[in-house]
């Protein structure tokens, strides 16, 4: 375990925004965890728990608590047959390494969520998904540490309460996320259903294996995000919207054909679409953060943003979406302070 003082958040989170932080405890073992949540309880301190940084957005006051960077590494096979592969991985793997050495096992199940930025342990928070695929149509069990308890526990899929771009877990930071199990099958078939995948397919790119689909997702998404190098993001900032089919109905008479997608709570509509073809928005700039012209619902700060320059942006969005369609727009990132833990 190791503990540094006034650490800045710009530098552990992707939107590369956010003031100090009291205390950052790196833990590379469960035993870690314990000991920084008895650290934070000794100091009488609150503690937040982050894996990549990359959906939060931390704030320019900083952070005066504890901030816990879970780190833990290793991949274990808990059960292998002819029709699937059952993992058990470590919250602090990097997702994106984990769905390359999947998929280089001919192993199907989350070929299309490659190039997504962030740690193992972040992907149930939200539920990550993309191009037709949710992390949790794979994952079994989360083991967690309980806070309230005291103990680990190990937290079966169907409790969880996953929905479309969330979780328990992203409700009940006393949860800390230690390893993730997925099942993954040896007998998938593509799923390339998605605009994006088809255009691929349709310009010569292979798409008949794990790899081959994972090699072009990133391919794709990384002509949607700006050079990381030189800016900050933390990816699609907002969720496509769900309306129901009368919203859909009257967004289509007053603008046209709208791509949509069914949803068991109505029908999802991409956010882009909106905010390109109807609202003109990709590149709207306002301060010092921006709409990325490649991909609108990407939020990008550049090395002069602050936290206040991001929300302002965001409530800019929102207000512009909400008075031309009538939809509430929710965010995907969640405020840093979002996951405090108070003792």
């Amino acid at each position: 375990m190791k503990i540094e003082e006034n650490v800045p958040l710009k530098t552990l989170t992707t939107f590369k925004v956010g003031g100090p932080a009291r205390y950052v405890i790196t833990c590379t073992q469960v035993s870690d965890v314990e000991e920084a949540i008895a650290f934070a309880c000794a100091q009488n301190l609150p503690l937040i728990v982050l894996g990549g940084g990359s959906n939060v957005l931390a704030l320019d006051a900083g952070y005066p608590g504890v901030v816990l960077l879970i780190r833990m590494e290793g991949t274990t096979v808990v059960e292998e047959t002819n029709e699937h592969s059952i993992y058990e991985v470590s919250a602090g793997v990097p997702w994106d390494t984990f769905v390359t050495f999947v998929a280089e096992q001919s192993l199907w199940g989350i070929e299309n969520l490659s190039g997504i930025p962030g740690s193992v342990g972040a992907t149930p928070v939200q539920n990550i998904g993309a191009y037709g695929m949710d992390v949790s149509q794979t994952i079994t069990s989360v083991k967690v540490y309980n806070t309230l308890t005291e103990q680990i526990e190990t937290i079966p899929a169907s409790a969880c309460q996953f929905t479309y771009r969330d979780s328990r877990f992203k409700h009940e930071p006393h949860l800390i996320i230690l390893s993730v199990m997925f099942d993954l099958s040896r007998t998938g078939v593509p799923h390339i259903g998605y605009p994006d995948l088809r255009k691929a397919q349709e310009e010569g790119v292979p798409l008949e294996t794990p790899t081959e689909i994972a090699e072009a997702v990133r391919e794709i998404r990384s002509h949607k995000f700006p050079d990381l190098r030189q800016y900050g993001t933390a990816g699609s900032f907002f969720k496509n919207p769900i309306i129901t089919p009368e919203q859909f109905a009257d967004l289509s008479k007053q603008y046209g054909a709208i791509p949509s997608f069914p949803h068991p709570d109505g029908i999802k509509i991409p956010l882009a679409f909106i905010l390109d073809r109807v609202l003109s928005l990709k590149g709207y700039k306002n301060g010092n953060t921006f709409l990325f012209g490649n991909q609108p619902l990407v939020v990008v700060a550049d090395t002069h943003a602050t936290s206040k320059d991001i929300e302002h942006l965001a409530q800019d969005i929102e207000k512009k979406v909400f008075d031309a369609t009538g939809i509430t727009i929710e965010r995907e990132v969640t405020l840093f302070v979002a996951h405090e833990i108070i003792f």
